[in-house]
């Protein structure tokens, strides 16, 4: 009896997806193991920061992680990213053998027909068009897509960078920073930096003891970003005994937080504490037993930067609104 092949299941979406978060672990352990999360990403903040090409709005959590971890490995100084349909639509083309990268998306709403519960027929409009209502799912819809780098894309206008910070001073930055703490932090004549979750509180060595402005600015976004955990802002789970693996978790989190954070500033800041090197083995460790552990560091990362960046503004606008009634006072009093 001649064997029947079987046909070959097709994969859900859950499947694809899990698939994915596999490489991406894989490529960051690859990476740990030699002494390092991100390569030769310095020169290349650009990758840092995917972007809608059409919106400029920033993607977030895992999937921000994977398009930089592919813009860092293929050099892309372009950080706009579109799907297929999109860039077709605009009229652009694809580079010959350019291939997309996969992206997660969980709907959390679904767009139904209006039904007349007595009729049974669909409303219409105004207009005569169906109706539709926005249903909020208990559970959310799993999916993925694709996307394409600008780089990859024929007939797309050149890349016009974003306005970033004028030139400020490093501590500057830091101090704007700590204004905008949503808890106290104090300088005081110790080795170690940390926050304290019982307290609320972050205490930093006086900044004249950093070896630069930039080491205590990276030391200062690195406790922030634990800060941003507390129960009353972001709710992570941060009270954790150093050597557990909560605890790494918690670390690897305020990592990407600041990476995510430095890339925004676009400034070169100093993260490399030894510390950071030691949890490696931890890290990898984690990732390992549970790849999708990534996924939820992934997206408080994106929530942490988000949070301090939000409030780091707010202080920037206020002392930018000041600067200009001091120079108009300025000119009246010269009048």
């Amino acid at each position: 009896m001649a064997d029947v092949k079987q046909k070959k299941k097709k994969k859900n979406a859950k499947e694809i997806i899990e698939e994915n978060r596999k490489k991406i672990v894989e490529q960051l352990i690859q990476n740990m193991e030699k002494g390092y999360i991100f390569s030769e990403w310095a020169w290349n903040r650009n990758a840092f920061l995917p972007q809608n090409a059409i919106t400029g709005k920033i993607y977030q959590g895992i999937n921000r992680l994977n398009l930089s971890l592919v813009a860092i490995a293929n050099k892309y100084e372009d950080p706009r990213w579109l799907t297929y349909k999109k860039l077709d639509e605009l009229g652009y083309k694809l580079k010959e053998g350019s291939k997309g990268i996969l992206c997660e998306k969980w709907l959390w709403e679904r767009r139904e027909k209006v039904v007349n519960k007595e009729t049974g027929e669909i409303e219409k409009d105004e207009n005569g068009k169906d109706k539709y209502q926005i249903i909020q799912l208990e559970r959310p819809i799993i999916n993925f897509f694709y996307l394409y780098n600008a780089s990859q894309i024929e007939g797309i206008p050149p890349y016009i960078g974003a306005k970033t910070l004028e030139k400020t001073d490093i501590l500057d930055i830091a101090d704007n920073f700590i204004v905008s703490s949503e808890c106290p932090i104090e300088e005081k004549f110790q080795e170690s930096a940390y926050y304290s979750p019982i307290d609320d509180k972050i205490t930093l060595p006086p900044r004249k003891f950093f070896k630069s402005d930039e080491a205590f600015l990276g030391t200062l976004l690195h406790e922030m970003s634990h800060s941003t955990g507390n129960e009353n802002r972001l709710n992570r789970d941060i009270k954790n005994t150093f050597g557990t693996e909560k605890y790494a978790i918690e670390e690897l989190t305020a990592e990407l937080s600041c990476v995510f954070l430095e890339a925004e500033l676009d400034k070169d800041i100093d993260f490399s504490r030894q510390d950071h090197i030691n949890y490696f083995n931890s890290w990898i460790q984690v990732l390992k037993n549970d790849p999708n552990e990534l996924y939820k560091v992934c997206a408080n990362a994106s929530k942490s930067c988000n949070r301090l960046m939000g409030n780091f503004e707010k202080v920037r606008n206020i002392e930018n609104i000041q600067m200009l009634v001091d120079e108009e006072n300025e000119i009246d009093e010269a009048i």
